[in-house]
C-alpha cells in the first residue's frame, strides 16, 4: 500500500472515532482534526511537523478575522437590545407576507454577519422563537422556521464559512481567497430564501412582540435609534464594498466591522461598564469559537495531507477523469457523510475538490462546491444544526424527523443551485464583478 494511502486513511480513521467517541458533538470537531493532523505527520515519518500543523491554518486566517469582527459588532446590537427593537418594528407589520420575509431576513442578519448558523440562533433566534410561541406556533415549526433562516443566513454574504474553507482549498489557482464571491453567494441564497419565505409565511407571520419584552429594552430611544443606523450602515458597507471591490477597496469587512465596533462602544458607553463591555465583546467571540476553531484545525489537516504527497496523489489519481465530474462525486460523498458524522470529514473534501481544476477554479464554481458543505450543516443527523436549535431553544420532544420535515426545502434548493454552478460555472462568470 503507498505511504500516502496509508497516512489519509489513518488521518479519516481518527476523524472517524472521533466523531463517534464525541457523539458528533461539533464542538469536538476542531480538536479531532488537530489529532488527525498529528498522527498524520507522525504515520508518514516526518514527526511532529510543527511547521505545517501551524502554517496551515494562516491560509484562513483574513477570513476567520473577517468572522470575528461579524460577530462581535453583531453580539454588540444583540446585548444592547437593539434586536428587540427591531422585532418590535417588524411584529408591527401587517402584511403577512412583507412580515414573513422581514423576519426571515432577521434571522439571517447574524448568520451574514458571523458566517455561522449557529450564530445566528442564538441571537435572533431565540427572540424570534419566543414571539412565534407567543402567537402560538407548534414548536417543530419553530424549529423548522428558524434553523431555516439561520442555514440561509450563513450563505449569505459578506461571511460565509463553507464558502472561505472551499475558497481556501482553491487558493493556489485562485488569486486571492474569498475575493469575487459576493454575487454568487447572493444567487445560491436567494432563491432559498424567497421559497422558505413563502412556506413559513403563516408560522413567522404569527410571531409577535409582547410588551413585557418591550419594557425589558434597557437603551433609550435614542441610542437605539443610533445602534439601528449603525446596524443599517455596516450592511450598507458590505453590499458597496461586494459589489464594488473589482473597482474601488474600501479596506474590506475587518476594518468596518472594527471601526463600527468602537463606535457602538463609544455611543453606548453609558449603558455598561468597561467590564460589561469586555465581557460582550468576548461573549460575541465565544459566539463563534467553534467553527472558527474548526477551519484553524481543517487547515493544519490540509497542510498535513499536503506536506505527506496525498493532495498530489489525489490530483495524479483524477487526471484522467472530467473535473466537473470529479467535483459532484466529492459534494455527493461529502453529503452523505455529512449526514452520518458532521462536517469534518466534508470540509477536507471540499477543499480538495476545488484544488485541481486550475483555470475553472472561478468563484462561481468554488461557490457551488461550497454549497454541499453548507447543507452539511443543516442535515447532520446528530450534533448538527437541529440538535442545536433544540438545545437553544430549550424545545423539547421535536425529533430529528419531524425537524428535517420543516425544513429540507432550503438545503434542497442550495444544493440544487450549487450543482447547477458546478456545471455551468464557465458560462456563469459574469457574476463576479
Amino acid at each position: 500500500m503507498r505511504n500516502e494511502i496509508l497516512t489519509l486513511i489513518i488521518m479519516v480513521l481518527v476523524c472517524i472515532i472521533g466523531a463517534l467517541f464525541s457523539r458528533r458533538d461539533r464542538k469536538w470537531a476542531p480538536v479531532i482534526l488537530l489529532v488527525a493532523s498529528v498522527a498524520g505527520s507522525l504515520a508518514c515519518g516526518m514527526g511532529i511537523r510543527f511547521r505545517e500543523i501551524v502554517e496551515g491554518p494562516f491560509g484562513l486566517l483574513d477570513s476567520a478575522l473577517s468572522v470575528c469582527s461579524g460577530a462581535v459588532l453583531f453580539y454588540l446590537f444583540h446585548e444592547l437590545g437593539t434586536l428587540d427593537v427591531i422585532f418590535n418594528h417588524i411584529c408591527r407589520i401587517q402584511s403577512r407576507l412583507l412580515k414573513s420575509f422581514a423576519v426571515l431576513f432577521f434571522l439571517a442578519l447574524p448568520g451574514m454577519f458571523s458566517g455561522s448558523a449557529a450564530f445566528s440562533i442564538m441571537t435572533s433566534g431565540v427572540i424570534v422563537s419566543r414571539g412565534m410561541k407567543e402567537g402560538g406556533v407548534n414548536d417543530s415549526k419553530i424549529i423548522g422556521g428558524i434553523a431555516s433562516g439561520a442555514f440561509i443566513g450563513m450563505i449569505m454574504p459578506p461571511n460565509c464559512i463553507p464558502a472561505m474553507i472551499a475558497s481556501n482549498g482553491a487558493g493556489s489557482v485562485l488569486p486571492t481567497p474569498f475575493m469575487g464571491f459576493y454575487v454568487p453567494l447572493l444567487v445560491l441564497a436567494l432563491p432559498a430564501f424567497v421559497l422558505i419565505a413563502f412556506a413559513f409565511s403563516k408560522s413567522f407571520s404569527m410571531a409577535c412582540c409582547s410588551l413585557t419584552d418591550v419594557k425589558s429594552i434597557q437603551t433609550s430611544i435614542k441610542v437605539s435609534r443610533f445602534n439601528i443606523m449603525a446596524l443599517g450602515v455596516s450592511l450598507l458597507f458590505t453590499i458597496v464594498d461586494g459589489l464594488l471591490s473589482s473597482f474601488v477597496y474600501l479596506g474590506g469587512n475587518i476594518l468596518a466591522f472594527s471601526a463600527m465596533t468602537v463606535a457602538v462602544l463609544v455611543i453606548n458607553c453609558k449603558a455598561w461598564t468597561a467590564r460589561q463591555a469586555l465581557i460582550a465583546v468576548s461573549d460575541g467571540l465565544m459566539g463563534v469559537v467553534v467553527p472558527v476553531a474548526l477551519m484553524m484545525g481543517l487547515g493544519s489537516f490540509i497542510e498535513v495531507s499536503s506536506m505527506s504527497g496525498i493532495r498530489g496523489y489525489f490530483s495524479l489519481l483524477i487526471l484522467p477523469f472530467n473535473p466537473i465530474n470529479v467535483m459532484l462525486v466529492l459534494m455527493g460523498v461529502s453529503v452523505v457523510i455529512g449526514f452520518l458524522l458532521g462536517e469534518s470529514i466534508p470540509a477536507f473534501l471540499i477543499a480538495y475538490a476545488v484544488f485541481p481544476i486550475g483555470w475553472l477554479a472561478n468563484p462561481v464554481i468554488v461557490t457551488g462546491v461550497a454549497s454541499a458543505l453548507a447543507v452539511v450543516i443543516p442535515i447532520s443527523i446528530r450534533g448538527g444544526l437541529i440538535d442545536f436549535t433544540s438545545s437553544t431553544l430549550k424545545i423539547n420532544g421535536v425529533g430529528y424527523g419531524s425537524a428535517i420535515k420543516q425544513m429540507w426545502m432550503a438545503p434542497s434548493l442550495v444544493l440544487a443551485v450549487g450543482m447547477a454552478f458546478v456545471l455551468f460555472g464557465d458560462k456563469l462568470a459574469f457574476l463576479v464583478l
